[in-house]
């Protein structure tokens, strides 16, 4: 029996050290995963600063629901990263070049069946989140503008996608720099009643992300293009082709099942806010959310850097460097989330103070950024080793553990303590950060386990 001998993956610098191709790797993810949430914050300090109380808990509930939009567009991120590196860790460039062609193919239909669905399920949406009043209608009229530009956005999640995947992470953060500056120019410039534009308030917010989406996939879909790279957007592979869509399809399906799931159980999360007698427990719930979210950053990136890392040495059939190369991400991406998570606890107040002057919210949301803070190693250990699977291929065990957390532990705790015992959005959130503990200690022992590394993709 002949037995594969390792190589060097092709899309990767062997001339680093296994520690320094992981931070190679993670400094451009986290650069843009930092890009990406300022898409959200800047949309989140605008209304708090800008317009009203009501219409800081509409966008904040709007970007909750376009975690959702996102997570069911991602699927096809997930199939094409996880193919185009193993074809890449093998050196099968032409391959490689096919699955990214199928893949924006794919993105383009999907992004646009997605967003017709948003556009017209938007106002039951927002309404079963719990808004009532001026509150739901903001939040509708958010959901409608941003719904449209639902194509864009698939687009240059499935590119930034295929581009880390072969290794290349600069280029899907220069594209989100590009976001970012679009956003946050029209953003200002269209909400600020002393702008010569401005004055069209949650609408303007919801046009300035849609237009910086739309800019940034046609970025990414020219640099692929037109590039001298390896990995090219070539005309010829446009031509759909049923069998690798379908290949996508069945690696990604698993991790949209896995993200729908654990979306539905979130939002019934915020369905139980929404219905907190506290008026503003949605806003502090949101606000608290958006601040937690400057600590997945590290987090996701090194899970980027390890989805990236084991597609490759799997590909190149080196299942030993994957397994080191995947706790080094841990290592890093645990240990900078546990950091932040004490930055949490010790400048809450000045924290929300950034995002909001209503003093509502910064009598609450501080004591829920505490809570959050003690459990950020926790759900940096989630993340990480829930991105090895991803990258692997085996989004299927991914898929069940995130399940079995979401509805079997998380979904009763918050039941119990913030309904039942009536602790109230405190008691909300403390169930939510031992959930994230027991996920983390979940997804470790899969690791150790080690079937991720035999997945067939």
């Amino acid at each position: 029996m002949l037995v594969e001998t390792p190589r060097a993956p092709a899309g990767l610098r062997t001339d680093l050290s296994l520690p320094r191709q992981v931070a190679a790797l993670a400094i451009w993810p986290f650069l843009e995963q930092l890009l990406g949430f300022l898409v959200g914050f800047v949309d989140i300090v605008v209304a708090g600063r800008m317009l009203s109380t009501e219409a800081t808990a509409a966008v904040g509930t709007g970007v909750y629901v376009l975690w959702l939009m996102h997570m069911i567009m991602g699927s096809a991120a997930v199939g094409a990263t996880a193919l185009v590196a193993r074809m890449v860790g093998a050196g099968r460039w032409r391959r490689a070049n096919s699955i990214l062609g199928q893949a924006v193919v794919f993105a383009a239909v999907w992004g646009l069946g997605v967003g017709l669905t948003f556009l017209w399920a938007a106002p039951w949406i927002a309404r079963a989140s719990g808004v009532r009043g001026e509150t739901l209608e903001l939040c509708t009229q958010y959901l409608h503008v941003v719904a449209i530009a639902a194509p864009f956005s698939t687009l240059l999640n499935v590119c930034g996608a295929c581009l880390r995947g072969s290794g290349n992470m600069r280029k899907a953060f220069l594209a989100m720099v590009v976001v970012n500056i679009i956003n946050m120019a029209a953003c200002v410039l269209l909400v600020a009643p002393w702008s010569p534009i401005g004055g069209h308030g949650i609408r303007g917010l919801a046009l300035g992300t849609s237009l910086g989406w739309c800019v940034g996939a046609l970025l990414l879909l020219s640099s692929l293009t037109f590039t001298r790279q390896r990995l090219r957007l070539r005309y010829r592979n446009l031509v759909p082709r049923l069998a690798v869509i379908a290949r996508i399809i069945r690696v990604g399906l698993p991790n949209l099942l896995e993200g729908s799931g654990m979306w539905i159980g979130n939002f019934l999360v915020i369905m139980i806010v929404g219905r907190l007698p506290d008026q503003v427990a949605m806003g502090a719930h949101v606000i608290a959310v958006r601040i937690e979210a400057l600590s997945y950053m590290p987090g996701f990136a090194l899970g980027i850097a390890a989805a990236t890392l084991t597609g490759q040495y799997l590909g190149a059939g080196d299942p030993k460097t994957a397994r080191r190369a995947a706790w080094w991400c841990w290592a890093y991406g645990a240990g900078m989330m546990t950091l932040a998570g004490l930055f949490f606890v010790v400048f809450a107040e000045q924290l929300v103070g950034i995002v909001t002057d209503k003093q509502v919210f910064l009598e609450t949301a501080p004591s829920l950024l505490r809570i959050a803070g003690c459990v950020q190693g926790g759900f940096g250990t989630a993340i990480v080793f829930s991105a090895v699977h991803r990258g692997a291929g085996d989004t299927l065990t991914a898929m069940a553990l995130t399940y079995g957390s979401t509805f079997l532990v998380r979904l009763p705790l918050v039941y119990l303590l913030g309904v039942k015992l009536d602790l109230g959005l405190r008691g909300i959130w403390y169930a939510l950060c031992f959930e994230l503990l027991f996920r983390g200690v979940l997804f470790l022992v899969s690791f150790l386990r080690g079937g991720w590394a035999r997945a067939k993709v």
